[in-house]
């Protein structure tokens, strides 16, 4: 349906290459994620094929792409200013009823498209079901979704998942969620940018993520074991193959010069090495491929069992004069790992900095905060190393640069402006902030939204390790799972135990 060939694109800012000769078949019945870590070009490679006019401002490409007089529906990340701005009305000038969009309204519980409430003021899940009804209302042939779970509650994301199964129309997305993959994807989009982000390769396999997984470690684990293999072979030849130059060489410095045997022997070996040089230039070459990020949060935090860390009480939670909440309650005692849940638009977030302003004001621990707008903490204009390090004392300015290339950070990313960096990036670098403050208490909005399917288990596992206190919100199963001790669900009535 959609063909996309020889798709070479370069960031303007710094000529980097970053998707190199990519080609792609969209057929019907696909269903293919978009992974890889952030920066890799997941999202620019979404736009480029729905709308090149899109990336022209911070990047060239060559190649072609047919679309074959198909329609495209793209769902991008943020919402444009002028979206922000308009209402509901508004947003559906164009509208093709059907019975798919029907049907979505009554799941969704929207009983009209006619409102003059803007899209902007609506919460992240609230937006993404109007975005989501006019994507069905202009009756796409294709469906470009970036990043569509980023906002959902758990309810949300499942009839999300069920959609895409059941969908005839093909779909290309970009998802960090691993849960969300598994249970959509029949086909997967691998994006990479190797050796310190200088080389970019991809991996289009049609199959399932998990079968994916499976055979891609299998493959890479056969790579890494022939290499070896043919490296270790390689070098008993060379020692054997010195063992007896050195002979030779010995015999022909001391013994007989002239001898026309050991002249033959000479050549002989002089000829095999070569032999053995040329059949090297054909060995396996080790597995060469992009590493997740390390979070190294410090080993010697840790918070004591019986400490009484909050006792938060709120009779009524709103925001403006919307009564959202009421009669919430949350104690924490200990190293509780704390995840809270509920529907879109129920206020978790208002919750969450209603409970970050409780223990900054009366905690004597050290508070870490990653909001769900970076933007809210990060000046932007600054670069990572401004941002992380103030000081100019050279011990710590290394200790910055170390963990920044542990969390795969290049040189240029380092010193060019925070703007010019992903949301995971960004992500990071909050997250490092709180592990070079030391903090012990992390107040976290959706700490996995921006992460990568290969980020996110890391982040999980040292999430898990951490001896200090969590308070989250968070939508992602595989960390509610992994990470969460305790799980409240947020209704009208208050904050509700579940696990």
């Amino acid at each position: 349906m959609i063909e996309i060939k020889h798709i070479t694109i370069y960031t303007t800012k710094d000529s980097r290459t970053m998707i190199q000769d990519f080609n792609l078949s969209i057929q019907s019945g696909d269903k293919l994620a978009i992974i890889g870590e952030e920066g890799n070009g997941k999202s620019t490679l979404l736009k480029l094929i729905y709308d090149e006019r899109l990336i022209l401002d911070y990047c060239t490409y060559e190649g072609k792409i047919f679309r074959n007089d198909y329609s495209l529906g793209f769902l991008s990340q943020e919402l444009t200013d002028a979206e922000k701005q308009m209402t509901i009305t508004d947003f559906f000038k164009e509208n093709n009823w059907s019975k798919g969009l029907l049907k979505a309204m009554d799941d969704f519980g929207i009983e009209s498209l006619v409102s003059e409430k803007k899209i902007g003021v609506l919460s992240g899940g609230e937006r993404f079901k109007y975005r989501f009804l006019r994507l069905l209302a202009l009756d796409p042939d294709v469906l470009l979704l970036d990043e569509p779970t980023n906002d959902l509650d758990i309810r949300t994301m499942e009839w999300l998942e069920v959609f895409i199964q059941q969908t005839a129309i093909p779909i290309l997305f970009v998802s960090h969620d691993e849960t969300f993959i598994s249970h959509t994807a029949n086909g997967i989009i691998h994006m990479e940018q190797t050796q310190r982000k200088k080389v970019p390769r991809f991996t289009i396999s049609k199959e399932p993520y998990e079968t994916y997984l499976s055979n891609r470690a299998s493959h890479l684990n056969k790579q890494e074991q022939v290499a070896k293999k043919q490296a270790s072979d390689h070098k008993k030849q060379m020692n054997n193959w010195n063992d007896i130059w050195q002979k030779a060489e010995h015999q022909h410095q001391n013994v007989s010069r002239s001898d026309p045997r050991l002249q033959k022997k000479i050549k002989s070996l002089k000829n095999q090495k070569k032999r053995i040089e040329k059949a090297a230039e054909a060995f396996q070459d080790m597995p060469s491929v992009e590493e997740a990020s390390d979070f190294q949060f410090d080993s010697t935090i840790y918070v004591h069992n019986s400490k009484k860390i909050l006792d938060f009480s709120l009779k009524t939670l709103q925001i403006a004069d919307k009564k959202l909440a009421q009669n919430i309650h949350l104690s924490i005692t200990g190293p509780e790992k704390v995840a809270i849940i509920g529907k879109n638009g129920i206020g978790k977030t208002a919750l969450l900095k209603k409970v970050k302003d409780e223990l900054i004001q009366h905690s004597s621990l050290k508070i870490g905060y990653m909001p769900q707008n970076y933007e809210d903490l990060l000046d932007t204009s600054k670069t990572p190393i401004e941002f992380l390090e103030n000081s100019g004392n050279k011990e710590a300015i290394t200790r910055v640069f170390t963990h920044l290339g542990s969390m795969k950070f290049t040189s240029d990313e380092m010193h060019h402006s925070i703007e010019n960096l992903s949301g995971g990036q960004k992500a990071k670098l909050l997250l490092l902030k709180m592990i070079l403050d030391q903090c012990e208490v992390l107040i976290l909005d959706e700490p996995t939204r921006n992460f990568s399917p290969l980020t996110t288990p890391v982040l999980c596992s040292s999430l898990t390790a951490f001896e200090g206190v969590i308070i989250s919100i968070s939508h992602d199963r595989r960390y509610l799972n992994e990470v969460a001790t305790t799980i409240y669900e947020l209704t009208p009535e208050g904050l509700t135990k579940i696990k």
